[in-house]
């Protein structure tokens, strides 16, 4: 029988991908980016989640508007974090924008994305990264406006096992498709 995952719903009947293929390669470009957080220290993909799996999810970023997708999506990511701790993952979502100047916007952005929860009080668990300028953005070939949402799982080595780059705002895979990779990524490494 599938595997059900409880998992709190989409907000606005926002639904997302259950199935997805990787469709994406960002080759060695993944191991050389770098995110600052919001107090203005950098980090690099081998500083985040050492010796655990990274689920690396990029939103779109400051448009000056609120993207109703990203929130949707990382309001699940937040409501679901367990799960993906369940699997031995960290999650690191990276909002792209222009220059620190931003940094309002990602707060409003965090605001909004809680209002989607069933506590608005509910914190953020996992780190939420800067990409100043569009450098990952553009390192990874994924810019529109500022960047296609994309969504990447490496595991413990920091090896990609999985990308996907949506082609809309709303192409983007679901919480059950990220813990389905998680799980086979976690089979595949454990010789099952």
């Amino acid at each position: 029988a599938p595997a059900v995952w409880s998992y709190e719903f989409p907000h606005e009947g926002i639904q997302f991908a259950d199935v997805v293929d990787a469709n994406a390669d960002p080759g060695e470009a993944i191991s050389q980016l770098e995110f600052t957080a919001p107090d203005g220290n950098k980090s690099t993909i081998a500083d985040l989640a050492s010796g655990k799996n990274l689920v690396l999810v990029i939103t779109r970023g400051s448009t000056g508007a609120i993207c109703p997708y990203c929130s949707t999506q990382v309001a699940q990511l937040i409501g679901n974090y367990a799960e993906f701790q369940k699997r031995d993952a960290e999650v690191v979502v990276v909002y792209p924008m222009l220059g620190l100047d931003g940094n309002p916007s990602l707060d409003a952005f965090l605001t909004a994305t809680r209002q989607r929860l069933s506590d608005p009080e509910t914190k953020v668990p996992f780190p939420v990264l800067l990409d100043l300028e569009l450098k990952a953005v553009d390192q990874l070939g994924i810019r529109r406006d500022l960047s296609k949402p994309a969504t990447y799982i490496l595991d413990d080595r920091k090896q990609v096992r999985f990308a996907y780059v949506g082609s809309t705002l709303a192409d983007r895979p679901s919480i059950p498709s990220l813990l389905k990779q998680l799980d086979a990524l976690s089979k595949a490494t454990n010789g099952g």
